[in-house]
């Protein structure tokens, strides 16, 4: 039986340096990777509407404009996925070529399948750290405003929530990179290192070619 791609997400989220990298490099694929993309978009747009629509109808919205809200969601929704498709597998395909092409120049054993692959699987795992993040937000907004902290608490507690929201998104960013690293250097069984200097190099190929571009733009210009 084939595996599903919420297993492969579940295992990144659950015991991600255990089973989830080493089962997504030894196992995963391409088209797992998508589904655990579009499956955490879905996901992240649903777990939005509904925080939406909460706060509509605690705000005394009736029904019928909850229901006229969401049909207009839903139809925007379906489009936000098409075009997160369209666009993110234009930029993760043009990036997974270059990635390989530089790591096989620094002896790696790779190809823009096997890079595609992983670059799926980080974005949805990145949406996963945000839809985290975004819940968290909204949970401490709940009971800031539930027990009216922001009319009769000190200053200094709202600052000690909002400092200690800003290190969890550091520390969970922080933490997203590190496994990023980490899954990307086992796929091309380089150290995390050599992966990240890969990584910068493959990145700044398009951004000097831009630059390139632009300066002979303007030179042709200026004449």
């Amino acid at each position: 039986m084939e595996r599903k791609w919420y297993l492969d997400l579940w295992a990144l989220i659950r015991a991600p340096f255990k089973r989830g990298i080493p089962e997504i490099v030894e196992f995963g694929t391409t088209q797992r990777g998508f589904a655990c993309a579009m499956g955490m978009l879905v996901i992240s747009m649903l777990v939005s509407w509904i925080i939406q629509a909460g706060m509509s109808y605690s705000l005394g919205a009736s029904p019928l404009q909850l229901g006229a809200a969401l049909g207009v969601m839903a139809g925007a929704g379906f489009f936000a996925l098409v075009f997160y498709a369209l666009i993110a597998f234009a930029i993760l395909a043009i990036y997974s070529v270059l990635f390989s092409s530089v790591a096989n120049k620094f002896g790696a054993h790779t190809n823009y399948e096997s890079i595609l692959k992983i670059c799926w699987y980080e974005s949805a795992y990145s949406m996963f750290i945000s839809l985290v993040l975004s819940i968290i937000q909204v949970i401490l907004i709940l009971i800031i405003q539930g027990l009216s902290l922001d009319i009769y608490a000190d200053e200094t507690l709202l600052y000690i929530i909002s400092f200690t929201y800003i290190i969890l998104e550091i520390v969970l960013y922080i933490w997203y990179f590190w496994l990023s690293l980490t899954l990307m250097a086992r796929q091309i069984e380089k150290g995390r290192l050599a992966t990240f200097g890969i990584g910068l190099l493959a990145s700044l190929i398009p951004v000097v070619l831009i630059g390139i571009l632009v300066g002979m733009v303007m030179l042709a210009t200026s004449r």
